[in-house]
């Protein structure tokens, strides 16, 4: 498994039906989930202990944004985005210390695969505008956008407050070591 986002791009079939891909084979997930988006909303970014995540659209056009949370990591605070549309054959896969967000450039459908289920007790939220390239990347839509609560009052990204989020979290095969105090 790659240590970084990847896209996975699959074999698109069109005819005048339209289009069939095979999104995903073999990868473990445990959940899948979806989300519809008004044009100009952002979701994220957010992270869960060991739930690795594989995002596509079903409809619609959506920047996707990984950021690497883990502060032993040469490519701490690393973001990672995708410009994706409904139909390309794309998925963008991003491992669990990776947290994950978008931004919907249309009204859009998510589809989210994930290695883990849904623990909100194991969830962080980072705040997007806390992220130098994540939030060019809102802001050069130009979009009215549509945050919640939850991502308006998420952490401000920085070292101390992620080692203390992910002091607890442990990968399977790769752990995050923190220094004893």
């Amino acid at each position: 498994m790659s240590f970084e986002p990847s896209i996975i791009k699959g074999s698109v079939h069109t005819d005048a039906r339209g289009f069939f891909t095979e999104v995903l084979k073999d990868f473990g997930f445990r959940q899948i989930n979806m989300s519809w988006s008004k044009k100009g909303t952002v979701r994220g970014i957010h992270a869960q202990r060991q739930m690795g995540k594989a995002m596509w659209l079903s409809s619609g056009k959506a920047t996707i944004f990984a950021v690497n949370l883990d502060p032993t990591s040469a490519l701490f605070g690393k973001t990672i985005a995708e410009e994706m549309v409904a139909g390309d054959g794309k998925v963008f896969f991003a491992p669990w210390w990776w947290g994950r967000g978008f931004i919907a450039h249309e009204d859009t459908s998510v589809v989210y695969a994930t290695t883990d289920v849904y623990r909100p007790e194991h969830e962080i939220a980072i705040r997007y505008t806390s992220l130098p390239d994540v939030d060019a990347i809102v802001k050069a839509t130009s979009l009215n956008l549509i945050v919640s609560e939850k991502d308006l009052a998420a952490k401000i990204f920085g070292i101390s407050d992620t080692i203390t989020a992910l002091k607890d979290w442990k990968r399977v095969g790769d752990e995050i070591v923190f220094d004893e105090e």
